[in-house]
């Protein structure tokens, strides 16, 4: 099916999402960067669906900066499937997935890729780009799916033990190496001075997001974790647009204005959250209810670190390696235990909460290890919330509910 064909069936899901979106009320979109956000995700997806668009699929943490400055298209089916869940298309669509031999074992996020595909839901994809960070279930599925479009596939080897001396050049030659196989492909120049000018403008925006991040630890929190968590998604896709500087300047600038004036997120905030992991996709009620009726803030979420040093654009490939390689989710527990532990001092935090997305083997292996360190050394208290991020099928609002009323009896009990 060629690209024109894509783009008639866009306009008719584009027409189906803005139908289902609209009967759902937010209240989560109250910064002007938030709308900047939206908007600028809402371009690049439209034009991931233009016949003349060279597009790569990616998964979460393959380099923006690289393909910005190719001109090709970021697509992110895994952040495009939490944008259907928010629409409630993905029932229809996990049902697909499933009908067609995909387990309900497997990560709802997959699940939905699968079922987009069926459906035709997604662009043509002329790359499709995996690391082994994190999910290797992407990069199977992403692999698969290059073989079903005849399409390129890379994969970027993360090694595991980040800190050894071999780490920083082995993972930059892999990029160095796609990016010039992408530019052949694509008939694009090889433009390393294109590459370093992404570079600048990501520096740019990680600098501004950095001083967001700082802001955020004031008292009373300036901004509702149920509009924060969601720049997660900005984080992992749109670096390297001048676009992404506007949106984190603005976001900067809106917050500081409001700690000027003393406005707080929520009036008579009684305790400070750090939330762990992503969020159900399908509601905004759980971050409501927790921020808005119990006065308990979200005041940091750990998607949202800014993990990694500014970059040096005289040397974009081993800067874009040594990022990759500065995750604290990737390696030994003990690293994000030692990032959680930062988060707890620096945000002044009374609990944490964790939706511990179920269909993640990665993420929900190290719950327990966390939540008993963390309480062991902090005396911090960790709610966990079982869940899936995609799914509802088996999400009950009235449990989820008890549960966060039972863990803020225990948060306001510590207060006396």
């Amino acid at each position: 099916m060629d690209k024109f064909t894509r783009k008639l069936e866009f306009e008719n899901l584009w027409g189906l999402l803005k139908q289902k979106r609209e009967k759902q009320t937010s209240p989560f979109y109250t910064l002007k960067a938030t709308k900047l956000r939206s908007s600028l995700l809402g371009r690049l997806f439209r034009r991931a669906y233009q016949k003349d668009s060279v597009v790569a699929w990616r998964s979460s943490f393959v380099p923006s900066e690289i393909l910005f400055a190719l001109n090709i298209i970021p697509f992110a089916p895994e952040g495009v499937i939490s944008m259907f869940a928010n629409s409630h298309l993905t029932d229809e669509i996990l049902r697909v997935a499933e009908d067609h031999g995909c387990s309900r074992d497997t990560c709802s996020f997959l699940r939905g890729i699968e079922g987009s595909v069926i459906n035709d839901y997604m662009p043509m994809p002329d790359f499709l780009i995996a690391t082994s960070m994190y999910c290797h279930g992407s990069a199977q599925v992403f692999k698969s799916l290059s073989k079903k479009y005849k399409k390129d596939f890379f994969y970027i080897d993360v090694p595991f033990h980040y800190e050894r001396p071999y780490a920083v050049d082995y993972v930059a030659k892999q990029l160095e190496g796609m990016m010039k196989k992408m530019a052949e492909k694509s008939n694009r120049k090889f433009d390393v001075d294109k590459l370093k000018q992404t570079i600048i403008y990501s520096n740019q925006a990680r600098n501004y997001f950095a001083k967001v991040n700082k802001l955020r630890q004031n008292k009373p929190s300036s901004m509702l974790g149920g509009e924060a968590i969601d720049y997660a998604i900005m984080l992992a896709h749109t670096f390297g647009l001048p676009e992404m500087v506007e949106i984190c300047k603005t976001l900067y600038e809106e917050l500081k204005e409001r700690i000027d004036k003393g406005i707080g997120a929520v009036e008579g905030e009684k305790h400070r959250i750090l939330w762990r992991q992503l969020r159900p996709y399908y509601t905004n009620a759980l971050f409501d209810y927790i921020e808005r009726t119990h006065k308990a803030v979200i005041v940091f979420e750990e998607a949202n670190c800014v993990y990694w040093k500014e970059m040096n654009p005289e040397q974009p490939f081993k800067s874009l390696a040594k990022k990759l390689l500065s995750n604290y989710g990737f390696g030994q527990v003990q690293r994000w235990l030692d990032f959680t532990s930062s988060f707890i001092i620096d945000y002044n935090v009374d609990g944490i909460i964790e939706f511990a997305h179920w269909g993640c083997r990665y993420l929900s292996a190290s719950t327990q290890i966390v939540k008993d360190k963390i309480l062991q050394d902090k005396n911090i208290p960790i709610l966990v919330l079982d869940g899936d991020c995609i799914d509802r099928r088996d999400y009950s609002d009235g449990q989820i509910k008890t549960r966060v009323d039972a863990f803020m009896e225990i948060l306001n009990r510590r207060k006396g």
